[in-house]
């Protein structure tokens, strides 16, 4: 036969109740089937009866006609959600992506298309949350380990989207959205970004300063360089004292960094930017009533927090809140 089947049915069976029907009724019985296209050879169809009368001259007979196939072809479309375990994310429908996480980057991963959102894959800072997959950076940029999940900083999602709401494509301008906890105003927001995430080499796009305690969004904007495979870089930083650093890795008890790779169309006409091209880096604050921002804004710090009006209060009151310098 063309198309043949095959039934698994189970059934309990309590007291030798068995039974060999094809179709056993019964309230835990599961049947299901499952058909299979055979491939083989065909008798040839018999021959019709002469509608004329024979002639003693040998005839050649005609071959049969070949039977029908109907064979299936495997579906071409790639699934659309990048990462598995391959270094560059396979090619997706376009338009919004879910990232996945990249076992070979070590990171989340987007398959080519118009957003890229991490969703929950970032939620918390190492073993607080905790962060599955973590460190989740492209160069095993090591997090903070101090601290109390949602009392202290981390970074919970990137979500990086075209401003043009096309896919994403060499020379394109990006929004990139971070989704983060602050412990105070004297924590900073650092994005960075590099157009190889195979082989990152990172540039600093923006610094920001977090409008206050609890659940905030940041986002900055900049022009897709030339590269397939980009990635970009959110790091969360305490700066006490001008502990400014703009190092892609910055080490501290309460430090998040975390990265996301997307997939890039290829853009033959963008010739790329010169080298001297470089954003400027901005101290903003970004408005905290975005779509990322929580339902259930964080309780605010108290107000001898809020408003120290002398460095050795300061001291005092961090030594007392931390236990001990957060350098």
């Amino acid at each position: 036969g063309n198309l043949q089947a095959v039934r698994v049915s189970i059934r309990y069976e309590e007291s030798g109740n068995s039974n060999q029907k094809a179709c056993f009724k019964g309230i835990h019985v599961d049947t299901d089937d499952v058909a299979i296209q055979v491939r083989g050879d065909q008798p040839a169809p018999p021959t019709p009866p002469p509608t004329r009368k024979p002639t003693l001259k040998p005839t050649t007979a005609k071959a049969p006609p070949a039977p029908p196939t109907n064979k299936q072809t495997a579906p071409t479309t790639q699934p659309t959600s990048g990462g598995g375990g391959g270094g560059t994310p396979s090619s997706g429908n376009g338009g919004p992506q879910t990232a996945s996480y990249n076992q070979e980057l070590g990171v989340p991963s987007c398959a080519m298309g118009s957003s890229c959102d991490t969703l929950s894959l970032l939620n918390g800072r190492h073993n607080l949350g905790p962060e599955v997959n973590q460190p989740n950076t492209l160069d095993n940029c090591a997090d903070g380990v101090k601290g109390k999940y949602h009392s202290d900083e981390s970074i919970d999602a990137i979500f990086i989207s075209s401003n043009s709401g096309e896919d994403m494509k060499e020379g394109s301008t990006v929004t990139v959205k971070a989704r983060v906890f602050c412990f105070d105003k004297k924590d900073f927001i650092y994005f960075f970004h590099t157009a190889d995430a195979t082989n990152p080499s990172w540039t600093l796009k923006r610094r920001i300063q977090c409008p206050g305690k609890g659940i905030q969004t940041v986002s900055t904007s900049y022009q897709l360089p030339k590269g397939k495979l980009q990635a970009v870089r959110a790091s969360i930083r305490y700066e006490d004292g001008g502990n400014s650093s703009q190092k892609p890795c910055f080490k501290g008890n309460y430090v998040d960094t975390d990265d996301i790779a997307i997939q890039v169309k290829e853009n033959p006409s963008f010739q790329g930017m010169p080298n001297a091209e470089i954003e400027e880096v901005e101290m903003v604050v970004e408005d905290p009533n975005s779509d990322y921002q929580s339902d259930e804004r964080e309780e605010q710090l108290p107000d001898e927090r809020e408003e120290q009006h002398s460095r050795s209060l300061q001291k005092s009151k961090k030594q007392l809140r931390r236990n001990g310098s957060r350098q």
